[in-house]
């Protein structure tokens, strides 16, 4: 194989047409994605989370052990956890070390997220896994586990 010396490199990088920043980065869409489900889930609205997953998205319920398949099952297992909250109580969430790893059309989320509601406090280690379809990064696995070591 033979490289192309970088002089050529960058002659073959001006000329092209679109802006370099005309896309947002792997990690602004991933991190569009993420604060855009967060947002819909704090307003308490299924139906707008779900425009951020795949059809065939999965999930892991920490409670159950069990692997949630299909965007319908991950969108009614949120609803189960609404339910926990009052409505009406101050409910807060922290996210922290947030890194974002992007190959291709695929990436990793991991971060931390620290949820205060009603009294409660949980600490969870979160593993999101998103794919790029068009445009957007969308959802394609969710695994959360609880009340792990700040």
């Amino acid at each position: 194989m033979r490289l192309l010396p970088l002089a050529a490199i960058l002659a073959l990088a001006a000329c092209s047409s679109a802006p370099p920043s005309a896309a947002p980065s792997a990690e602004e869409g991933v991190k569009a994605s993420i604060f855009g489900m967060y947002s819909a889930f704090k307003d308490r609205s299924l139906e707008a989370v779900a425009p951020f997953m795949t059809e065939g998205s999965t999930g892991y319920d920490a409670k159950t052990s069990e692997l949630l398949v299909g965007r319908k099952a991950v969108l009614d297992h949120f609803g189960a956890i609404l339910q926990t909250h009052t409505v009406g109580s101050k409910w807060e969430s922290k996210m922290q070390d947030l890194k974002i790893e992007a190959s291709g059309d695929m990436a990793v989320a991991t971060y931390k997220i620290s949820t205060t509601e009603g009294g409660n406090h949980a600490l969870a280690a979160v593993t999101h896994v998103f794919r790029k379809v068009g445009d957007r990064w969308l959802a394609v696995h969710l695994h959360r586990s609880w009340n792990v070591a700040k």
